[in-house]
């Protein structure tokens, strides 16, 4: 569903007038996977189907309503080694999608966040410098804008977005990942 989600903001960005369309795809998932994990001889991705639980777990630690209860962690690998784990996210910002895949550490901290489509005007989307502030962290009340989080002036939409996307990568990581492996 993330390959599909990603392929139609692609696909609606080709579709747009040239004056109107102001979108820009930076890289494609599996580009963005292997650049997040250069180190990896094998990247798995791992398809879930929220149950009520689950999904209700998710939203309650995420503080952020869920779009979707399908969702992919693709698990980098070396050998028997877990390098990471790696969320898609497409969401609206404030009417275009936005595509970002949100890198985790095997422990559960966000290693990156990297854009890999933007649809709105360029002047909206979260510069490296700005998205770098959320390298390290982990889901907790502070991850939050005006807390942990700058806002990006000018663009508090796109602020709010990423950080939502975010806050439910970590939540989805609390509630497949790590009471299966420990992290």
């Amino acid at each position: 569903m993330c390959s599909r989600a990603l392929g139609l903001a692609l696909a609606l960005a080709l579709a747009l007038p040239a004056g109107f369309a102001r979108a820009v795809v930076y890289r494609t998932q599996e580009e963005a996977l292997h650049d997040a994990f250069p180190d990896a001889d094998r990247i798995e991705p791992r398809a879930f189907v929220l149950d009520e639980a689950q999904a209700a777990r998710v939203q309650a630690l995420a503080e952020v309503a869920l779009e979707r209860k399908i969702w992919t962690m693709h698990v980098a690998h070396r050998g028997s080694e877990v390098l990471g784990y790696a969320v898609l996210d497409v969401r609206t910002v404030r009417t275009m999608p936005e595509a970002l895949l949100i890198v985790l550490t095997p422990d559960g901290a966000v290693r990156s966040v990297r854009v890999l489509a933007f649809h709105e005007p360029s002047e909206y989307q979260p510069s490296e410098r700005w998205l770098a502030q959320l390298d390290g962290k982990r889901l907790g009340p502070d991850l939050q804008l005006k807390r942990d989080i700058q806002a990006i002036a000018g663009a508090t939409l796109s602020s709010q977005s990423v950080t939502r996307a975010v806050r439910t990568a970590l939540a989805l990581y609390q509630v497949l990942i790590q009471p299966s492996s420990g992290g």
